[in-house]
């Protein structure tokens, strides 16, 4: 009876209540209204199987043909290579896929000169004009390439700017790049487009050459988070507890930008003083108060929000 009076009185009392949540990794300022509140207390039950993914860089396989899920499958099935101006993934750094952490190493094996073309395939809002234009099927491979590879290669949609990459080697071949052959293009079922070449600058198209190591099973990584981080949230003055399980069956307790904490909540707040936010097992959590916690609260284990506007929520340590 008493939760319940709580939650109604919560309701009345706290206008500023809005619907919306945090983004999967924990601490988030996507939410403009919760980041315009005094405070927001967010408590979600976790397992030690899902904690990897609030904190680590996380591959997630997509369904259909997802090329990151599929070169990540290559790498750890031996090693891959893929190109690329720039590393797809990262390295030397914690990574969660699917069931495992895995830190990933790379080699440079080769460089190749190559150029960023920005380039428009737009509406055409006027008439093509037939000397200028030029089917698709008749574009050479290097170009039909390009259109691919940007989900452009049937036509539709258009009224995109985007870039497309050439190597010296294959701008030779093209008859759309560095300067232009033609202005339109034009495809089998009537679709047409006007292409246009703004800009472009040099570049290189480093072939990566990615092998991996298991850091630990993400059940295990994320054991170790929570013998490391977790605190106990223990018997707590009536106050205190009603503010925490506002947070867990509403899920989110806040204090509007116009109301005052209170003193309960300042209280409460002062628990998460001197404690390690939720973080990476290979880097240091950081010393700001507002931020993402493991909170243990009746024996359950909570990924744990609290976010606080310094120039309103002022609490001291003790």
């Amino acid at each position: 009876m008493r939760r319940r009076a709580l939650l109604a009185t919560a309701a009345t009392s706290l206008p500023a209540i809005v619907a919306g949540c945090t983004s999967s990794g924990g601490f988030s300022r996507s939410n403009a209204v919760a980041e315009a509140s005094t405070a927001r207390l967010e408590l979600t039950t976790i397992t030690d199987a899902e904690l990897p993914t609030k904190v680590l860089y996380t591959v997630r396989p997509a369904e259909g043909d997802d090329a990151t899920a599929q070169l990540f499958d290559s790498i750890l099935d031996g090693g891959a290579t893929t190109k690329g101006t720039r590393p797809p993934l990262p390295e030397q750094q914690h990574i969660a896929y699917q069931e495992g952490v895995y830190e990933l190493s790379y080699d440079i094996i080769e460089e190749t000169p190559a150029t960023r073309y920005s380039v428009k395939v737009d509406i055409v809002t006027d008439s093509v004009t037939e000397s200028e234009a030029i089917q698709f099927a008749d574009l050479p491979e290097v170009d039909q390439n390009e259109f691919a590879a940007h989900g452009l290669a049937d036509g539709d949609p258009v009224g995109i700017g985007t870039t497309f990459l050439y190597t010296d080697a294959e701008r030779e071949q093209s008859v759309l790049v560095p300067e232009s052959e033609y202005s339109y293009i034009t495809w089998d079922d009537g679709t047409e487009a006007e292409w246009i070449v703004d800009d472009a600058y040099d570049t290189t198209l480093n072939t990566y050459r990615y092998t991996a190591k298991q850091v630990a099973t993400a059940a295990d990584y994320g054991r170790q988070m929570r013998e490391r981080l977790v605190f106990a949230l223990g018997e707590l003055p009536e106050a205190q507890q009603d503010i925490v399980e506002t947070a867990i069956t509403e899920g989110q307790y806040i204090v509007g930008p116009d109301e005052t904490p209170s003193d309960a909540l300042v209280a409460l707040a002062n628990q998460f003083r001197g404690h390690e936010q939720a973080h990476r097992l290979d880097e240091d959590g950081e010393g700001d108060l507002s931020g993402p916690y493991l909170v243990q609260y009746q024996g359950d284990v909570y990924w744990t929000t609290l976010v606080v506007q310094r120039d309103a929520f002022q609490t001291t340590a003790g």
